[in-house]
């Protein structure tokens, strides 16, 4: 093998399995939820070791209306959330939790994985 086939051959990707999934969702003019992107970056999830992956959703601040109340159906525990944004967890197969809103997410993934807010809103 050459030199140059060394550095440009697929090396395998051995990547973990996610066990911990974070949905964040809420619309895009609003500071909390930019906070909660920003928390949810800090979170290890780039890594092919990183057990954790979140899916961040941008709304409108009209559709985040219509949004809201198919989250409040879906989600076990968040019937009487109205704020924006609205953080739960669980990966495929596995029960939906909800965390709350950007000032739980901050408790709980300081809590979890020591990661909590950059700045006050």
């Amino acid at each position: 093998m050459g030199l140059l086939s060394y550095f440009f051959a697929e090396k395998p990707e051995t990547s973990v399995k996610k066990e911990i999934c974070y949905f964040v969702e809420g619309f895009l003019a609003c500071p909390y939820f930019q906070e909660a992107m920003s928390l949810a970056d800090r979170l290890d999830t780039t890594s092919s070791q990183s057990k954790i992956q979140v899916e961040v959703t941008a709304h409108s601040r009209p559709d985040w209306r219509e949004r809201i109340n198919e989250l409040n159906k879906d989600i076990p525990g968040a019937q009487d959330h109205r704020t924006s944004p609205l953080v739960w967890e669980g990966c495929a197969g596995q029960p939906i939790r909800f965390i709350g809103g950007y000032d739980n997410f901050v408790h709980y993934t300081r809590k979890k994985h020591f990661v909590g807010e950059s700045r006050n809103v």
